[in-house]
């Protein structure tokens, strides 16, 4: 079974992290190896998603077991390079059950550090020449790199200009979450394809069913902030960020709600008693329910695909629960 295998990859991900940065001097690789938790032992044990999906992808479709080690590297770079600068957008102190690397080094620092993971993670794919990959698998993997990160700052260029009205649309907001956060698991897709020698039309498809499932990522995530519990939550509310039920619920409000709406939004700091108001906003419509029949939708397009690319029911029940986690 392929679970059996992740625990023992993702030892050996983060053991290959840590090797690297502990060989390099400067301190900037020291801000690099605290934000993958490498020398603290709860951190150091958190699942690695993105390595997982990648390793799953090739157990399954490859006939070589080449080490693929460098391209797990790689992507959990990426995800590293964004996650500090999403952590400096957002002004979020913390980043899991730690402090955010711009928290403790600084804004200008933490840019470094995020742009160096990204120059790394491009750099970490050449090293799979090791493995005996071809040079045009490898050329291959760096332009799906080099686009999906791309599609990510795109996303969240229209993410950064979608906080400052209320007139964007949701086919906008979904365009926005395709490419934010539906590029990285496209990305992992991808490269997994590419590396077990898919062919293109099938990578392709792979990288789009995976945005796809962004937006399905991001429209939950969104429904799981506003409803949350958890108190320190809905910190893109409080951002003012436009989350996704909340557009729908403007889209189809009468116009003493788009008042009641555009009230919130225009004070000048948002608190968390602004939540309950459009909370009961947008269970009046019924947004929610919406919300939540769009996610499914979007899933099962993905996994369609997903499937059309293929034909393994066992890789889609694995990244279905890998994503839920």
């Amino acid at each position: 079974m392929i679970n059996d295998t992740l625990f023992d990859f993702d030892n050996e991900v983060n053991e290959s992290l840590k090797l690297f940065f502990d060989s390099k001097k400067l301190p900037l690789y020291d801000m690099m190896s605290y934000h993958f938790g490498l020398h603290d032992k709860e951190s150091a044990t958190t699942k690695r998603k993105y390595s997982q999906i990648i390793k799953a992808f090739y157990e399954i479709f490859s006939t070589d077991k080449k080490s693929i080690i460098p391209a797990a590297m790689s992507l959990e770079m990426v995800n590293a390079f964004l996650e500090i600068h999403d952590d400096i957008e957002s002004g979020n102190p913390q980043r899991g059950s730690g402090d955010a690397v711009w928290w403790v080094w600084g804004p200008a620092q933490a840019i470094n550090a995020g742009d160096a993971m990204h120059s790394l993670a491009r750099v970490n794919l050449y090293d799979l020449t090791n493995s005996k990959f071809s040079k045009q698998t490898i050329s291959n993997c760096i332009g799906w790199l080099d686009y999906a990160c791309l599609k990510s700052l795109e996303g969240r260029f229209r993410d950064l200009e979608m906080q400052e009205g209320l007139n964007t649309s949701v086919d906008e907001y979904k365009a926005m979450s395709r490419d934010k956060s539906g590029s990285m698991i496209g990305l992992c897709l991808a490269i997994g394809a590419s590396l077990s020698e898919l062919n293109q039309n099938q990578q392709k498809t792979l990288f789009d069913a995976g945005q796809l499932l962004g937006i399905a990522n991001q429209i939950n995530s969104d429904i799981n902030q506003l409803w949350s519990d958890n108190e320190s939550q809905p910190i893109d509310f409080l951002n003012k960020k436009k989350l996704f039920p909340i557009l729908a619920a403007i889209e189809k409000a009468a116009p003493k709600q788009k008042r009641l709406l555009g009230e919130v939004y225009f004070k000048r700091v948002l608190e968390k008693e602004d939540l309950q108001s459009v909370r009961e906003i947008i269970s009046d419509l019924g947004t929610k329910e919406e919300s939540e029949s769009i996610v499914l939708n979007f899933e099962t397009d993905a996994y369609n695909k997903i499937y059309e690319a293929t034909k393994s029911q066992d890789f889609i029940k694995f990244l279905r629960g890998t994503l839920s986690e």
